[in-house]
């Protein structure tokens, strides 16, 4: 939650200069048409006045938001298409953080629905607020996209549209109440509730069905029509494995009590009123000179740099070299546990990386993957440690997919989202597929949900990717999720 609100803040204090600006020179404006009005001895109406100064002192703050302040990438971005894929990103990640996006892109707009119909009478027509969104939001995205500040997003146009109609039917309802219209009341009411009881139900939906949802899991289908598919791994149309497993997410609470002892076995303390920053999925700890430690909630991971070795050692470009023996004993002296089935792997001696990994190793219900990455300084100095090996127990069975059916859906595009646009932007002819393991990747409720991992080859291996292939999954549950044990 802090992630959340530090943001509204960042975002309220971009605006707040621009939008003075516009207030003052809206005042300016306004006080010199006023004088004008009564040499022709006409009326102004105070209301209308008050509510033009707040839509000029919107409108430039909206600006500065929008346009002022976007870093400048320094060239045009691809326009973004595809409609509701933000809200598809945020189902998928189910963070504060990434719901963000939609959300103040909705709300950002609703001030504007409700000071149009007030500041002048012919925008308390719907059509000619829903223009003045809908245009204003294109002009955005044009200019966006004009001088590379954002991307361009269908998106953002649909949500700026909505919380534009959303003010309007606020002020439309009030006004209506404020006469006794109570039919005309009903009606304005109508979009408001909708959309209050569809965001409901999202996070309704979210909240009662059994395990999370994966990430990068896909949002829709690449274009697969004309590919020449080559199958050259074994496939199986008896089902997989029919197992989820579950590591406890941390808690702010917990994650706090984690950290204070782990920064303990290293020598360190923390200040929780300076060392700390929390966001909405992640913490991290910090004084700059002795420590730093991000911590991930939901799958537990972490990272760890200790500061106090010499920067000049501490180059991505060398390393030291260790034996297994002493990088084990270096970790248990820092209270990190290697569990059994991991293995060891030299990673690049040269720079001195290390690691100890797990490819889904699971015995006895108990499933241990990832890796516990090291890196070592010269003298054999552990100095950094990113740590994505969990061990989770099996929480629950739920129907899987046959590694047959999983290359179906690969097949027909249905594959992560994340790899969706280089496949349709490389347009590969002829695909082989080298490779299919069951894997697990840990959800957005910190469950580990099996996938289909493919590894894929193309004829642009060698020009693109150094001679190796590509890899991607699809997802293994099947429609009919079993509850968990």
């Amino acid at each position: 939650m802090h992630d959340f609100i530090s943001t509204v803040f960042s975002i309220f204090r971009q605006a707040i200069p621009p939008a003075l600006i516009g207030l003052a020179a809206g005042a300016v404006l306004l006080v010199l048409l006023n004088r004008k009005h009564r040499q022709d001895g006409a009326h102004s109406s105070k209301g209308q006045a008050a509510a033009v100064l707040l839509l000029l002192c919107y409108v430039s703050g909206l600006a500065a938001v929008t346009l002022m302040n976007r870093m400048e990438s320094g060239f045009r971005t691809d326009v973004q298409l595809r409609p509701f894929l933000a809200f598809w990103e945020a189902w998928n990640q189910f963070t504060l953080k990434v719901w963000l996006n939609p959300l103040l892109n909705i709300a950002m707009f609703v001030p504007l629905g409700v000071l149009l119909p007030l500041a002048a009478k012919p925008f308390r027509r719907w059509y000619w607020t829903l223009a003045a969104g809908a245009g204003t939001s294109l002009i955005i995205e044009a200019l966006q996209y004009s001088f590379g500040r954002g991307q361009a997003d269908i998106d953002d146009l649909l949500c700026n549209t909505l919380g534009a109609m959303l003010g309007y039917c606020l002020y439309m309802l009030f006004a209506s109440l404020a006469g006794k219209r109570w039919k005309s009341a009903g009606a304005y009411a109508a979009l408001p509730v909708l959309s209050g009881i569809a965001l409901a139900g999202v996070f309704l939906v979210y909240r009662f069905q059994p395990y999370g949802n994966l990430a990068d899991a896909p949002i829709y289908a690449a274009h697969t029509k004309g590919v020449e598919w080559l199958q050259e791994c074994a496939l199986s149309d008896e089902p997989g494995p029919s197992g989820v497993y579950w590591t406890e997410p941390f808690t702010k609470e917990s994650c706090d009590a984690f950290a204070v002892e782990f920064l303990r076995q290293q020598g360190a303390e923390i200040d929780f009123a300076r060392d700390v920053v929390y966001y909405d999925d992640t913490t991290f700890y910090s004084d700059h000179s002795t420590y730093s430690l991000w911590v991930n909630y939901h799958d537990r991971s972490y990272e760890y740099t200790d500061y106090r070795v010499d920067s000049g050692l501490r180059s991505s470009e060398k390393g030291g070299a260790i034996t297994e023996d002493e990088l084990r004993i270096a970790l248990e002296t820092r209270g990190i546990a290697v569990p059994a089935a991991a293995q060891f792997v030299i990673v690049d001696a040269k720079k001195g990386g290390y690691a100890f990994r797990a490819e889904c190793a699971v015995k006895d219900g108990v499933l241990t993957a990832g890796e516990l990455a090291c890196r070592v300084a010269d003298g054999g100095i552990l100095y950094k440690v990113d740590n994505t090996l969990s061990v989770s127990t099996l929480c629950g069975n739920a129907a899987v997919l046959s590694s047959q059916e999983a290359y179906d859906h690969l097949c027909a595009g249905r594959f992560s989202w994340r790899d969706v646009p280089m496949f349709d932007y490389l347009t590969p002819n002829r695909v082989r597929v080298t490779a299919c393991t069951l894997e697990y990747l840990a959800d957005s409720k910190g469950f580990r949900q099996p996938v289909y991992s493919f590894t894929l080859s193309d004829d642009r291996d060698m020009e693109l990717r150094g001679g190796s292939g590509w890899s991607t999954f699809v997802p293994a549950l099947s429609g009919a999720r079993a509850d968990r044990s």
